[in-house]
């Protein structure tokens, strides 16, 4: 990873503590190539912003009743990206012909959910807001995918969902990102959200990342899959030139939307 600033390095910490409640300062020393005392350091500098607990080994998030909120924030930022990302996807990547569709939990799918047409597919869903929004389809057969439900989301994550994948096929998987980083693939902030979007590519035909334009040359936690795993990605215009050479090297589809 290249160097990080203090003030860099504490607002993505920050940004890991919002997303899993939790950080190991190992990890964290690991990511980010510096010393364990480095990170004491930043993890003392949140705490005394009352935004982290200090614990044996790393950190808490100090407020876990935050989480709700946070999410809120999170969805509003690049909202106009987002939306037009997901008007473009549920426009021209949504087939009668496809037999079933799943969709992982994220704000940028959440949008993609909100502009699905009612049509006849099965589609299967790891949000619950998502599974709200789609329970108004008439002609949608609508299937939840259950599991540990992390509240700090509201999706189904976890060992129990990631088996209950195994036993389906999609012709189309849509998923969210963290980070595009051209070394470390499409990765998450969240270990569970990692492990069951992972899960999604390995049982479709297709998959289809959508993104703001916003997470290309970034890097998360935890890695999601390759760029072998993806068949394209859905963003807003101004990606960097080098991730469309780069992206056009290894197969992978850019449409950038308006």
């Amino acid at each position: 990873m290249k160097a990080e600033t203090t003030v860099d390095r504490r607002a993505k910490i920050r940004q890991m503590l919002e997303a899993n409640n939790v950080v190991s300062s190992q990890q964290l020393a690991e990511l980010f190539n510096v010393s364990l005392m480095t990170i004491y350091r930043d993890l003392d500098s949140l705490q005394e912003q009352g935004i982290a607990k200090r614990q044996h080994g790393g950190a808490i998030l100090a407020n876990r009743f935050v989480s709700a909120r946070l999410r809120g924030k999170k969805a509003n930022i690049h909202l106009d990206a987002k939306r037009a990302v997901g008007r473009y996807a549920a426009r021209h990547l949504i087939d009668t012909q496809d037999d079933a569709i799943i969709i992982a939990n994220g704000s940028t799918t959440l949008e993609f959910v909100r502009q699905l047409p009612d049509v006849p597919i099965n589609v299967m869903a790891n949000s619950l807001e998502a599974l709200s929004i789609l329970s108004t389809h008439a002609h949608t057969n609508l299937y939840s995918l259950g599991g540990e439900l992390r509240k700090d989301v509201m999706a189904f994550g976890g060992a129990m969902t990631q088996e209950n994948l195994k036993q389906c096929h999609f012709a189309k998987a849509f998923i969210g990102v963290d980070g595009i980083d051209m070394l470390s693939g499409l990765t998450s902030t969240n270990e569970l959200t990692a492990r069951t979007a992972r899960q999604m590519t390995e049982q479709a035909d297709q998959v289809f990342v959508l993104t703001d334009n916003s997470k290309f040359d970034q890097k998360s936690f935890r890695t999601i899959c390759s760029f072998k795993a993806i068949d394209a990605i859905i963003t807003n215009r101004g990606v960097p030139a080098k991730y469309r050479a780069f992206l056009a090297e290894n197969d992978v589809e850019l449409i950038e939307v308006d």
